[in-house]
């Protein structure tokens, strides 16, 4: 099995259209669409000296970095459909039940049920660290444009053997959160994680800048005590020493400038760019539900509906939005005005 450049050089080169000719183990003649003559790549570097004109294709080639700009130039944005979902699943009203928790002074009736497409959009960012080496990382995050909420289930499925570039059902497409408020909310996790990890390479630099800087401060010492020493006996025998105080200046402003390059080198910088953007639209089960009290039952709520959302990517009734405070939840309460709320929210503050 080819390892993962050679799969991408591959998986590449078949997308764009060209040819790639593996010509022995790790050694490949590739012709590209917008190329006159085929470029020999190797993988391994023992292979050069028996092809002196190959391109070495590894981490942190030039070349390695122009064929992934060219990859993500034709791949930026794309749109995708995961349809193998399995939309009529047993005993539904069950299910919500046995997931949502209620008051019991109220009951819920389902009045209807209707699929409709819900909108995720996956985001890669491509953040550099750049200190005393450059470093690459893609941070993918998926957000969920029906309720604006990052999700991680789809975490698994990047790789798109599941996914088709047409739909399957002509359901509707469900309601969703504009794409630059869903952006912003994608960013701002990645902005989150990013911080946490730049804390711990902080850390982490400061802590190899004490120890090389000690040891070299520890070095220019030994060298002005040993200058130190030589002008002592210098003077003793009544030679001139005006050469070796130049030499104590010459160490104290090398010491400076050396201490200075550390100090640079352990400078942090980060860079955050959004490499690739893909819809992915999926089924989702929408119900309608009618919400009453039940008979003998206090206090009173004004007869009303709430929509619930089941996924059956997941197989689970998803958080409802608290009608209150609009976070998500899974257990609803009722204050003594008769009005729905999460167990997050403060029920003396309550609209009723």
């Amino acid at each position: 099995m080819p390892d993962p450049l050679e799969q991408f050089l591959i998986e590449y080169v078949d997308a764009v259209g060209g040819l790639a000719d593996e010509i022995e183990p790790q050694v490949y003649d590739v012709l590209l669409p917008d190329a006159a003559t085929p470029q020999r790549i190797a993988f391994d570097p023992d292979a050069l000296p028996e092809h002196p004109l190959a391109q070495l294709l590894t981490f942190g080639s030039a070349l390695l970095d122009e064929l992934l700009t060219r990859a993500q130039q034709r791949g930026q944005i794309g749109l995708a459909f995961l349809d193998d979902v399995h939309l009529q699943p047993h005993a539904l009203a069950q299910h919500i039940t046995r997931e949502l928790v209620l008051p019991e002074a109220i009951t819920l009736r389902i009045e209807n049920i209707r699929p409709l497409y819900v909108t995720h959009s996956l985001f890669w960012f491509e953040v550099t660290y750049l200190g005393e080496e450059k470093e690459q990382v893609l941070y993918p995050i998926a957000v969920d444009r029906y309720y604006g909420r990052q999700v991680r289930y789809l975490d698994e499925l990047l790789s798109g053997e599941r996914f088709a570039d047409a739909r399957r059902w002509a359901f509707a497409d469900a309601q969703s959160l504009p794409l630059g408020r869903a952006y912003l909310a994608a960013r701002e996790a990645v902005v989150r994680t990013v911080r946490a990890e730049m804390n711990t390479r902080h850390h982490q630099t400061q802590t190899r800048l004490i120890e090389q800087s000690e040891r070299m401060e520890k070095y220019y010492a030994d060298l002005r005590a040993e200058l130190a020493e030589r002008i002592e006996k210098a003077q003793a025998r009544g030679d001139e020493v005006d050469s070796l105080r130049l030499r104590q200046d010459a160490l104290n402003r090398e010491e400076a400038l050396r201490l200075d390059e550390l100090a640079h080198k352990a400078r942090l910088r980060v860079e955050l760019k959004l490499a690739n953007l893909l819809h992915v639209r999926i089924p989702r089960l929408f119900i309608r539900t009618h919400v009453t009290t039940k008979p003998r039952s206090a206090p009173m709520i004004h007869p009303g509906s709430l929509t619930l959302t089941w996924d059956p990517l997941t197989e689970k009734t998803d958080a409802l939005v608290c009608p209150n405070c609009q976070r998500p939840t899974l257990e609803l309460r009722v204050n003594r005005f008769g009005a729905l709320h999460c167990v997050e929210c403060n029920p003396g503050k309550v609209k009723p």
